[in-house]
């Protein structure tokens, strides 16, 4: 197995990304969301690019099991029903819903890596789920981070690096690691042992902290709180 890290978020070439299985991660939040919302009995949830999109889509389907969420600049969307906060997702709310979401960084990712083999949602929440799913495919794999408007991400970055010291760790077979993968095993080992002190130092952290989101950087960083592995499948994710 080979993994690469994509450490800033542009479109992977089509025909290397197709061999390749792939995680996505956006901790802060949007894969945190989509790990909690169906580890909580959520029925799927539909990512999409644009409010607009997210409005259309709705139209669609049955407004008694269809919720709208997501944020912009960290902020919920008016007139939708949940934000970008882990902590709104909970079963009474959420279960047996469907979940239009857009978010600014994560939701778009997707659609980037959507030539790949299969694409997971990865987070700290369910990040040794993901690790065991990795080692046991045992194919090239594609940690692709959302980042932050376009830019590397700490937090997301350290996340990359605890998934490749767990697949090292719990493989059996020899794992080649490409110089970004390299570059993120060795951020997450300077946080190993203070995962939130990641999130205080970057950028989109000190954003939420001072919008008042210091709750939900203590909730993304809780680490193995559920073995749910979301698949990105024809536009939807679920857990198959």
């Amino acid at each position: 197995m080979e993994i690469d890290t994509q450490l800033i978020p542009i479109p992977p070439d089509p025909k290397i990304l197709s061999k390749k299985n792939v995680v996505v991660i956006d901790v802060l939040r949007a894969t945190t969301v989509i790990v909690y919302a169906l580890s909580q009995g959520a029925m799927e949830i539909i990512p999409v690019a644009s409010v607009e999109e997210a409005k259309e889509r709705a139209k669609t389907f049955s407004q008694e099991v269809t919720l709208l969420g997501g944020e912009r600049n960290s902020q919920k969307i008016e007139g939708f029903d949940l934000g970008n906060s882990p902590t709104e997702y909970s079963e009474e709310r959420i279960k047996g819903k469907r979940i239009i979401l857009t978010t600014t960084n994560g939701t778009r990712a997707f659609y980037l890596v959507s030539a790949g083999n299969q694409i997971f949602i990865g987070s700290f929440l369910n990040i040794g789920a993901v690790a065991m799913r990795c080692v046991s495919l045992d194919r090239d794999l594609l940690i692709f981070l959302s980042g932050n408007k376009g830019s590397f991400s700490l937090e997301d970055t350290v996340c990359a690096g605890m998934l490749i010291d767990l697949i090292l760790k719990n493989g059996e077979k020899p794992v080649n690691l490409t110089d970004a993968s390299y570059d993120a095993l060795f951020l997450y080992q300077r946080f190993e042992e203070n995962l939130i002190g990641a999130f205080h130092f970057s950028s989109h952290g000190k954003e939420l902290f001072e919008l008042g989101g210091g709750g939900d950087l203590i909730f993304c960083a809780q680490t193995n709180i559920t073995e749910v592995v979301p698949l990105f499948k024809d536009g939807v994710i679920r857990i198959f």
